[in-house]
């Protein structure tokens, strides 16, 4: 821990409250943190006010470096956690120390999970669990034009990124065989919102056009849908029928 201008203001605060009855809302703080070899002796502890646990976790990452301040940006970032057992303060914060602090506690956090498992890989669910994971499944509702928006923020996102032939092998196999229905006139609109303002390449035409070369036009029930030579028969099989729809005659 270091010894600047911030560790005499921190134990200024520690100090008075040990001197002192407060009556109240009070916080069991640890004056050397435990995650820095602070004990749970009496001497180590003190009673502080919402406020001032507030204050002494912030003036910790002043005070620390290292694995110590990595700790002390978890310690703060709990501070504004809150729940029915627990009465914080809403100190105020500036939005820069704010964004200062938050940034650097994403970054250490980033680094610290880096190579971990999931902690729930590879735990099933069963019984009632699974039962109850399933309604919520059901049950939840998405906005079509939200998914939609996502779904091409998504691949901005990855546009130029460059996948090895191992993986667009595996993207191929995972949808081969794969019957895809007709799109709902809900998902159509979501789509199009999707896109809309977004310009596209000048390549776009041509790409079209090579994507559909060797596709077989086929319908049912007054759906027309085009389809590759391997997935056709499981299409007949259902009963679609070769050929575009019939177009009416104006």
């Amino acid at each position: 821990m270091l010894t600047n201008k911030y560790s005499k203001t921190y134990f200024a605060i520690t100090s008075n409250a040990k001197q002192r009855i407060t009556e109240g809302y009070t916080e069991l703080h640890h004056i050397i943190p435990q995650s820095m070899g602070g004990s749970n002796d009496k001497e180590n502890l003190v009673e502080l006010t919402a406020r001032e646990h507030f204050i002494c976790h912030w003036l910790l990452i002043k005070m620390t470096e290292g694995k110590d301040r990595s700790k002390m940006l978890y310690a703060l970032n709990g501070m504004k956690a809150e729940n029915r057992y627990q009465q914080r303060y809403n100190t105020k914060i500036t939005a820069r120390v704010y964004e200062t602090y938050r940034i650097e506690h994403a970054e250490n956090h980033s680094k610290t999970m880096k190579g971990r498992p999931a902690w729930n890989k590879g735990i099933k669910l069963e019984g009632i669990e699974l039962e109850e994971h399933r309604e919520r499944t059901r049950n939840r509702k998405i906005d079509p034009v939200k998914q939609a928006i996502g779904q091409q923020k998504r691949i901005e996102k990855i546009k130029g990124q460059k996948r090895t032939d191992d993986t667009r092998k595996k993207m191929s196999d995972s949808h081969t065989g794969k019957i895809k229905g007709p799109q709902s006139d809900e998902h159509r609109l979501a789509i199009s919102l999707g896109g809309k303002g977004i310009k596209k390449v000048k390549s776009h035409g041509t790409n079209v056009a090579k994507a559909n070369i060797g596709n077989i036009s086929i319908n049912k029930d007054d759906i027309e849908k085009k389809v590759k030579q391997d997935t056709l028969q499981s299409y007949l099989d259902q009963g679609w029928q070769l050929g575009g729809k019939k177009r009416k005659i104006a």
